[in-house]
């Protein structure tokens, strides 16, 4: 892991201890006075000038080093909040600030680029600072305090590279995206000390309840008083509307100082999905239930009821098939830069007839016809459960194109026709269905991107025309980007 030096310490270090005087003995107190007294801002708003701790950053570190100090702190900030930079002040504090004797401070976040922020935030306060600078040797992947046997490490959150640690304080970054192992390891690295604190920070989870920060959340709001754990949250009010910039102020305290509000505007829902501005830029947990993937009003805004597609016309197939619990269908897209989308066939499972199953045969018939009718150059599907359907089709001649719903493929195709909506990239026909599965989808936003995915794995409110319509926008959109191919069209034998 690089730190922005080609490796190795630079020269001999003085063991000369750093100045206390002026520094309040009240631990909060001290931590932030000695924070202002040795970092310097390395970057961005007051670049070059000693670091100026707002209230609320005053909080945050009063939270982590309270005069009886916690073993797990969690903290939850929106994003553009310098919490990079207050962690890497953080942990230098911790590093040499307190005067411990052989100190261990470990930085982990959830990957190594990530690591790395926080890292060379550390390695520039000790750059800026010459009276740090002749006092700690700066490694790769280290730095090293000789007068105290004291050292700051970086570590990716990989719970094997964590195992065995003996830390004074932890720090863990991107808390919301890191994995419950992780988290669990580092736990349970302390009891050595008699003094270790864990303090995590992060965004509400795009995971919800499944992940560790909720975990953790729900556990101190079940009980304050254990001094234990503490929890210092950022968050816009519930209920607040998504363009409420009062709101805005309330979960982000850096507006208006070191966060600009012109860059919150343009973010604004449409352009991106509410349920991550809401979790990103106001602090708020999304439960997936709650989190729609876009609006009926979205949706319209798009629709052109009077557009048909000639019989001919170059057009890719979506087929979402199912076995019976859910809906299967074809949904068409024209090949060109802005598709039209229209729906094909539906078919539904009847309510109250567990015993249903979907008419393979006359789903079969329905893209033969389907092919018959347009010039379909690609029957875009998931091979799951209709492999040998597949197989048959191919066999007679039908350019069927297997698209596995995989995470990293839905994602990207997902992000596509959920830009085209916003951006007014796409047309689609008044189908009643259509627009009720849209409207039904909940986004699944896993740290990754977004997928679509049902209210719940059982509910009756479908989604299959949205599925069927994003794979057959991916495959039209693609195609329309290559040169144009004479097209293909599919003719019965005998």
């Amino acid at each position: 892991m690089a730190s922005g030096r080609s490796g190795g310490p630079r020269k001999a270090v003085s063991n000369a201890p750093l100045s206390t005087r002026g520094l309040p003995a009240c631990e909060p107190d001290r931590a932030c006075a000695w924070i202002e007294k040795y970092c310097i801002v390395p970057k961005g708003s007051g670049a070059g000038k000693p670091l100026r701790l707002r209230q609320w950053q005053r909080d945050i570190v009063g939270t982590v080093f309270a005069e009886q100090m916690p073993r797990l702190a969690g903290i939850s900030l929106p994003r553009g909040s310098g919490k990079s930079t207050l962690l890497a002040a953080i942990a230098l504090y911790s590093f040499i600030g307190r005067g411990e004797m052989g100190a261990s401070v470990v930085c982990a976040a959830v990957d190594q680029r990530q690591a790395e922020i926080v890292f060379k935030t550390c390695v520039r306060f000790v750059e800026l600072n010459p009276q740090l600078e002749k006092r700690i040797k700066v490694y790769q992947d280290k730095l090293i305090h000789p007068a105290s046997g004291s050292e700051l490490r970086v570590y990716p959150a990989d719970p094997k590279s964590l195992e065995g640690l003996d830390f004074s304080f932890c720090v863990l970054d991107e808390f919301g995206v890191a994995s419950r192992d992780t988290f669990e390891v580092l736990s349970h690295s302390q009891g050595k000390r008699e003094q270790s604190t864990l303090a995590c920070i992060g965004t509400p989870s795009p995971m919800g309840t499944d992940s560790v920060m909720w975990s953790l959340r729900e556990a101190y709001l079940a009980n304050p008083d254990d001094t234990s754990t503490r929890w210092i949250e950022y968050a816009a009010p519930d209920g607040c509307d998504v363009d409420d910039e009062a709101a805005w102020a309330i979960a982000s305290p850096a507006l208006g100082d070191f966060l600009h509000i012109d860059a919150l505007r343009a973010l604004l829902p449409p352009k991106t999905s509410e349920n991550v501005f809401r979790r990103a830029r106001l602090g708020q947990w999304v439960l997936e239930s709650d989190a729609q993937w876009t609006t009926r009003a979205v949706w319209d805004a798009t629709c052109d009821p009077d557009r048909t597609v000639p019989d001919g016309t170059p057009i890719v197939i979506g087929f979402d098939g199912s076995w019976k619990g859910d809906c299967t269908c074809l949904v068409g897209a024209t090949i060109e830069r802005t598709p039209h989308l229209f729906t094909i066939d539906l078919w539904k499972p009847p309510a109250n007839n567990p015993d249903w199953r979907v008419p393979v045969e006359r789903v079969e018939a329905a893209i033969e016809a389907a092919c018959r009718r347009w010039a379909v150059q690609e029957v875009a599907c998931d091979p799951s459960r209709w492999q040998r359907s597949i197989s048959v089709l191919a066999g007679r001649g039908l350019p069927m194109v297997e698209f596995a719903q995989s995470p990293n493929r839905m994602i990207a195709a997902t992000k596509s026709l959920y830009d085209a909506l916003v951006d007014g990239d796409i047309t689609h026909d008044d189908n009643p269905d259509f627009a009720e599965h849209v409207t039904n989808a909940r986004a699944k936003d896993d740290g990754f991107g977004t997928q679509v995915k049902k209210v719940t794995k059982h509910s009756e409110k479908k989604i299959d025309l949205l599925v069927a319509g994003i794979m057959a926008h991916s495959r039209a959109t693609w195609l329309a980007s290559k040169k144009p191919k004479r097209a293909k069209v599919y003719r019965s034998v005998g």
